[in-house]
């Protein structure tokens, strides 16, 4: 009986020493393995500032491979950011926000094509510039150019299509002169003239070509915090009467694109509804080629500007300021540029039209669906005014899906709601389409 516990015993401790031979054979093997066949390497990339701002400790840099997975690292306090990354080609994007001289800015940088493999140099820092852009009071809160299916399902229709502009600000917005303008090329999978070995030459001398021409406002118009304009870019009419997926632009709070001078003869500027007085009728200065102010239904680069030291009348009238490559843009001074956002069109390949400092990254539309694209709810700066406790709604759903990921607002408020129960809403504004737009599975006056 001794004898065959004794023999149970010695098996029985065989076997685990047999085990855990086998586990620290495995442990060992894969420890002497190289970066090679662990298939990962380290990144180190190094923010650069445009001048002293301090320390640059606890700033996050996003890792976006080629399937769209992302990965976080935070700098330390020179800006230096490590991190371990499975072989993959990389973009590395930052923005950061901060205050200084009385002034709010935005810091933004991108770099593309980084390609992490076997060969990849783990001890040199991949530089990654940041440029510097003043926070604006007027912003794009929504844009909806896509248009919607026909109830016969015959097609789309185009023709509805709006922006609403946004005082994101604490303080009353003067938008005198305030214009609307696109970017060359009008679609982003189209091609540029403007590209030296891929990025368009103009990023460095700041500025961009705008084409076709710009509509602007004719009169004062002032927003209080919160307050918002919208404007019918064709069609300030009940859309949904002919197509139910539409958008209804007859309300005489709404301002129009609609004939002015006799330059706006297409089709599609229908006589607006009655309601709407004619001192909100934008004015435009077109120039180019073509019938009325064009925008893309797809993938525009669109934004707002004011024309500073001159008027929206000087600058269309002028010859001095056409682009060499393109006689329907001229060369508009970023400085010129409150607010801009980058579209991309869904499943296509896409070429940046603006440069970092006016949007440091872009947003995708899937068209002809009734979507629309809307600005993401900055949930600290909102939840942080004492005005909207108990006022603002959650569980968000009016999210899509955008070449397999959703797009949605991180925020997880529901920003139309918590306005119609009195809330003000503050807007994330990081001049990254990227980090603050979202596809929206309706338009929000259709809520």
């Amino acid at each position: 009986m001794n004898q065959l516990f004794f023999n149970n015993l010695i098996y029985t401790s065989m076997k685990k020493l047999i085990y855990f031979l086998s586990i620290f054979s495995i442990i060992v093997t894969y420890s002497c393995k190289d970066d090679d066949e662990l298939n990962f390497a380290t990144v180190n990339v190094q923010l650069s500032y445009p001048g002293d701002v301090g320390s640059a400790e606890g700033v996050t840099v996003t890792f976006t491979n080629s399937s769209g997975s992302s990965f976080t690292a935070l700098t330390d306090a020179a800006g230096l950011a490590t991190i371990q990354l499975t072989y993959d080609v990389y973009e590395a994007t930052v923005s950061d926000k901060r205050s200084h001289d009385g002034a709010y800015f935005v810091y933004n940088g991108t770099v593309s094509g980084i390609n992490v493999s076997s060969a990849w140099d783990g001890e040199t820092p991949v530089e990654l510039e940041l440029t510097a852009s003043e926070s604006s009071q007027i912003i794009i809160k929504e844009l909806y150019i896509g248009g919607c299916q026909k109830d016969d399902g015959s097609g789309s229709y185009n023709y509805d299509q709006f922006v609403i502009l946004y005082n994101n600000s604490d303080q009353t917005a003067s938008l005198d002169n305030i214009c609307l303008g696109t970017v060359s090329p009008y679609n982003s999978n189209s091609t540029s003239k403007f590209l030296v070995d891929g990025v368009p030459y103009y990023f460095s001398e700041g500025w961009i070509p705008a084409v076709s021409g710009s509509p602007y406002t004719q009169s004062a118009v002032s927003l209080e915090p919160g307050e918002e304009m919208v404007i019918a870019l064709c069609g300030a009419i009940d859309h949904t009467l002919t197509y139910s997926n539409s958008v209804n632009l007859a309300n005489s709070a709404y301002y129009v694109l609609y004939d002015y001078n006799e330059q706006l003869t297409h089709s599609k500027y229908v006589a607006p509804d009655a309601s709407i007085p004619t001192s909100q009728y934008l004015g435009i200065q077109k120039w180019g080629l073509g019938t009325g102010w064009v925008t893309s239904v797809s993938s525009p680069a669109f934004f707002v500007f004011t024309t500073k030291n001159s008027t929206p009348e000087a600058f269309g009238t002028s010859t001095d300021n056409l682009t060499d490559e393109d006689s329907g843009s001229k060369k508009l001074s970023t400085d010129w540029i409150l607010d801009g956002i980058e579209v991309f069109r869904a499943g296509y390949e896409n070429t940046k039209r603006f440069s970092d400092d006016i949007d440091a990254g872009s947003v995708s539309l899937t068209n002809q669906l009734g979507y629309t694209l809307y600005r993401n709810v900055d949930k600290e700066a909102t939840e942080a005014l004492t005005e909207n406790a108990g006022l603002l709604a959650y569980n968000y759903t009016y999210g899509t899906v955008v070449d397999g990921v959703n797009s949605t607002d991180p925020s997880g408020i529901d920003a139309e709601a918590s306005i119609a129960n009195g809330a003000r809403i503050i807007y994330m504004d990081t001049n990254n389409s990227t980090n603050d737009f979202h596809q929206r599975s309706q338009a929000s006056l259709r809520d």
